[in-house]
C-alpha cells in the first residue's frame, strides 16, 4: 500500500484521537490490556521457549487490539474477544506470526553484532597485549571504545528498523490483508517519509511515559491502550488517507 506524507503536528493529533477512542470504552480497553499482560507474564516464566513464543504471538495480540480500535472507529462496540481476532482469522494468523519471526530474526542479528564486535575487540586486545609489540594500554582501550561505539550505532539502527517494520506492519497485515514481508517494507517506508510526525510522537510519548510511571505505574493501564489507538489513528491517516482521523461515535 502507498503511504502519504503528513505534517509534523499530526504526531500530537494522533495521540488526541487515540485518547478519544480509548475514552469511548476505557473499562474494556483496560481489561484487554490486563489479559495481554497476563499472557505475556505467563509466557515469560517459560525459559527460552516462552520468550520465543511471546515474540511470535505478540503481533497476533496487538493485531487483535488494532482490530478492536478499527471496529470502534466504524461505530461498532469494542469487545474483549477482539484481542484474539488474530488467532481466529486463519488468513491473517500466518502473516502475523511471520512478522513475529521477522522481529526475532532482527533481535538475533543484534545479538550476533554484539557478539562479533565486543568479542572480536576483546580477542584482538588480548592478542595485542600478549604479542610483545609494545602496544600501549591506552591504544587497546581506544580499540574497546571504538568497537563499543560502532556496536551501539549498529544495534540502535537495527532496533529502529525492527520497530519501524512492525509499527505499521501489524495493522497492514491485520486490517489491510497484506502479507508479512510487503507489509514490513511498506511500514518502514511510511515511517521514513513521516519521520517528523514520528519524532513529535516519540518526544511526546517520552513525557507521557514519565507521567504514567508516577502513580506506581498505574498510568500505563491507560497509556497502553491509548498507544494502540494512536497507532491505529496514524495508520488510518497515512494508509487510508483520512486526515481527520478516526470517526468518533457517542
Amino acid at each position: 500500500m502507498t503511504a502519504i506524507r503528513v505534517d509534523a503536528g499530526r504526531g500530537w493529533g494522533w495521540i488526541v484521537e487515540g485518547w478519544q477512542l480509548f475514552a469511548q470504552a476505557p473499562g474494556i480497553w483496560i481489561v484487554m490490556l490486563l489479559i495481554y499482560l497476563a499472557i505475556s507474564v505467563v509466557l515469560s516464566l517459560i525459559p527460552f521457549v516462552g520468550t520465543l513464543a511471546h515474540a511470535l504471538l505478540n503481533p497476533l495480540l496487538i493485531g487483535g487490539m488494532l482490530y478492536g480500535a478499527a471496529a470502534q472507529a466504524r461505530g461498532k462496540p469494542l469487545e474483549i474477544a477482539h484481542l484474539f481476532r488474530g488467532f481466529q482469522d486463519q488468513e491473517r494468523m500466518g502473516p502475523l506470526v511471520m512478522l513475529g519471526a521477522i522481529s526475532v530474526a532482527g533481535y538475533v542479528l543484534i545479538g550476533l553484532v554484539i557478539l562479533v564486535f565486543v568479542g572480536g575487540s576483546v580477542a584482538t586486545g588480548a592478542v595485542l597485549d600478549n604479542s610483545g609489540m609494545g602496544v600501549s594500554p591506552e591504544a587497546i582501550g581506544g580499540l574497546f571504545i571504538g568497537a563499543g561505539l560502532i556496536t551501539v550505532l549498529i544495534v540502535l539502527t537495527l532496533g529502529i528498523m525492527v520497530t519501524m517494520a512492525l509499527f505499521y506492519g501489524i495493522p497492514l497485515v491485520m486490517l489491510a490483508g497484506q502479507n508479512a514481508w510487503p507489509a514490513a517494507l511498506d511500514s518502514v517506508a511510511a515511517c521514513w517519509i513521516n519521520m517528523l510526525p514520528m519524532l513529535v510522537l516519540g518526544l511526546i510519548y517520552l513525557v507521557l511515559i514519565v507521567l504514567a510511571a508516577l502513580p506506581l505505574g498505574l498510568g500505563f493501564l491507560v497509556l497502553g491502550p491509548v498507544t494502540v489507538c494512536t497507532v491505529y489513528a496514524s495508520y488510518r491517516e497515512i494508509f487510508e488517507g483520512s486526515p481527520s482521523g478516526v470517526r468518533l461515535t457517542q
